[in-house]
């Protein structure tokens, strides 16, 4: 990603069909995006942040979308 996502927008780090998806809580400056993993958001409400490079991350695909259907986004 070339520019920074939207802080509560959902993001994936990899290309597999069962990506784990990753709300934006924070960034940092231009490069930075802290993240957390939005499979267990309501269970564990105090998550750490976890930092990633914004070069890694991306918004997710449709088809990644659809296989997550558990997911209550």
């Amino acid at each position: 990603m070339k520019t920074l996502p939207v802080v509560g927008s959902i993001v994936v780090v990899n290309d597999l069909p069962d990506a784990t998806f990753y709300r934006v809580v924070e960034t940092d400056g231009k490069f930075g995006v802290g993240l957390i993993d939005t499979t267990i958001e309501k269970t564990v409400p105090n998550q750490a942040v976890q930092w990633i490079d914004v070069g890694v991350v991306k918004y997710p695909t449709t088809s990644q979308m659809f296989s997550r259907k558990r997911l209550k986004l």
